[in-house]
């Protein structure tokens, strides 16, 4: 079996890689997850996992708690938000990891006008950070992929970046395709904004959990960048379509504009005037890997999901 170190892995992507990872579905079979987070969602009764209660800002803690002298195949790191949670990482283990897998996000791209971003489109840099015109999240994203590439560089360790567009499916703590099912479950009418002009790109956990299962060891993934996201570029309009073909229970829709949207202040999740889409055919080109569908991936989300919100 390989050793994989797992920063964080009991969360939204996190804890669908690991359950996935642990019962050989998620493209291996190969790999012994070794999680390692604050214990606050932990996994039970699952094989091929270890689970260690450790705070990544505690990394000097790891030599001792995790088992000695063990090199690890690769780490992923699912929960790199803070300026030094990587190179901490490595520095606590030298000479014992053997690639450094980080998940970042596709917000790191400029927005530039370009209409759909590749791997080689600009991303931000320290002058947009100065403008302010960059959230926190985004701007310790964007430091964390230098620091990855630095840190790597000296310690000799290929690393692997992987950007996903909005992750959807089961276990999204992010109030986007559940706000959907969570108001049509409670009875309530869906807001749909005719005149928004926006368009998004998705990629399906599941998918995101077998792409980092592929980039394991595998030479084609060594200092290299991949865009996470589906080739179907979805709308607000295109995605009540979607929503329509999954639910199986009624609801009513109602008609708003995007100023309505903002003068009443509609939690809509997705951008209503700017289109935000990534290519994500790096992935299959080099791995020969084909996304879910955006209906199979949204009508397995809608049971899971209707599943948690449905009154009993």
């Amino acid at each position: 079996m390989k050793q994989i170190l797992v920063i964080g892995g009991t969360y939204f992507a996190g804890r669908v890689h690991s359950i996935l990872t642990s019962r050989g579905e998620a493209q291996r079979t190969d790999l012994h997850l070794h999680l390692v987070n604050r214990g606050r969602h932990p996994l039970s009764g699952l094989p091929n996992i270890s689970q260690y209660v450790c705070d990544r800002h505690e990394a000097d803690r790891l030599p001792d708690l995790l088992p000695e002298g063990m090199v690890f195949d690769a780490v992923v790191d699912f929960c790199g938000y803070e300026p030094n949670d990587i190179a901490a990482i490595v520095k606590a283990l030298p000479g014992r990891i053997k690639q450094y897998i980080f998940i970042s996000t596709s917000s790191v791209y400029k927005n530039n006008g370009c209409t759909m971003k590749t791997e080689e489109a600009d991303i931000l840099s320290a002058r947009d950070f100065n403008e302010g015109a960059v959230d926190d999240y985004v701007r310790k994203k964007c430091l964390l992929e230098v620091e990855l590439r630095t840190i790597c560089a000296e310690a000799g360790i290929p690393f692997t970046i992987l950007r996903p567009a909005f992750i959807y499916g089961p276990f999204n703590y992010a109030p986007r395709e559940s706000w959907y099912v969570q108001q049509i479950c409670q009875g309530a009418s869906i807001p749909v904004p005719q005149d928004a002009d926006s368009a998004f790109s998705f990629v399906y956990v599941m998918d995101v959990a077998d792409i980092v299962n592929l980039c394991i060891g595998d030479q084609r993934a060594f200092n290299q960048v991949f865009n996470l996201s589906s080739p179907e570029a979805q709308t607000y309009s295109s995605f009540m379509k979607v929503l329509e073909e999954c639910a199986d229970i009624p609801y009513q829709t109602y008609s708003v504009t995007v100023d309505q949207v903002l003068e009443r202040s509609i939690p809509l999740p997705w951008p209503l005037d700017e289109s935000l889409l990534y290519a994500g055919e790096k992935v299959t080109e080099v791995f020969g890997y084909h996304y879910t569908p955006f209906l199979t991936g949204m009508k397995k989300t809608w049971t899971v999901f209707k599943n948690v919100y449905t009154p009993r």
